[in-house]
């Protein structure tokens, strides 16, 4: 068996990196934590109110990596659409295709075969972006949501909001954390 060695110590005796590796440090983790609730049914991307996290960079190097953490539900066979901005500008979406294609960052759908049931169901999306602003102005990061055809589409809720057993609240979640250069 051969036994690896870094600048000549074994792996066992290493206790740090060599200086000439760049780790990348943590500089600040702001997060924002959604517990009511929010609906829409507007085929317009609608900013999630209360769903949005400021951070200000301390260097243009800096990277900002955003986490998000979205509790829906929705009508049966909701086709929702949801996007993450820094202030208006698109920061993730996907490539255009046709011209009625919706362009953004994740989907949002309600759809298992189970057209009746859907609305007493609950569903997460997840995303993560490492965005590079150049900027050391504070950033605000916001999480827009629209659906096709004006169905509703309910944040840390069922569509079913009976007072049953059956149905919960739940959180969302917006993370920035600066990454050092």
């Amino acid at each position: 068996m051969a036994l690896i060695k870094l600048n000549n110590n074994s792996i066992s005796a290493v206790s740090a990196l060599p200086s000439a590796i760049d780790t990348g440090k943590i500089g600040q983790v702001v997060q924002t934590v959604k517990t009511d609730t929010f609906s829409t049914s507007s085929s317009s991307f609608t900013a999630i109110t209360g769903l949005a996290v400021s951070i200000t960079p301390i260097a243009t190097s800096s990277k900002i990596l955003i986490k998000t953490v979205i509790s829906y539900g929705g009508d049966a066979n909701v086709y929702g659409f949801a996007k993450i901005l820094r202030g208006s500008t698109d920061i993730l979406v996907g490539d255009a295709g046709s011209a009625s294609q919706i362009r953004c960052t994740f989907p949002m759908v309600t759809l298992d075969g189970d057209a009746a049931g859907e609305v007493f169901k609950a569903h997460v999306s997840n995303s993560e972006f490492l965005d590079s602003p150049s900027s050391t102005s504070e950033l605000t990061y916001s999480v827009h949501v629209s659906t096709y055809i004006t169905k509703n589409i309910f944040i840390n809720r069922e569509s079913n909001d009976a007072n049953a057993g059956y149905n919960g609240r739940y959180t969302s979640t917006i993370t920035a954390m600066e990454i050092l250069a």
